[in-house]
């Protein structure tokens, strides 16, 4: 005999199926995660973009080449 828990469907699936449950990339705007990374990867672009892809020379000198790389 079974109890309630145990009950299954005429197809075998069980009461408790996740065939009706929407995916997670199409609620993911729901959760905290989703915002911290979107945040988190919009720093990052901003910080690239606003460095010149990051080549920025600490005191404002310029970069020097090394002397054996300059072309006559």
């Amino acid at each position: 005999m079974m109890n309630n828990t145990e009950h299954l469907h005429p197809n075998g699936e069980s009461h408790h199926s996740h065939h009706g449950e929407t995916p997670y990339w199409r609620r993911a705007h729901h959760d905290w995660r989703f915002w911290f990374g979107l945040i988190a990867i919009l720093v990052a672009i901003s910080v690239y973009v606003g460095t010149n892809d990051l080549s920025m020379v600490p005191s404002g000198r310029q970069k020097q080449m090394p002397a054996g790389s300059r072309v006559p």
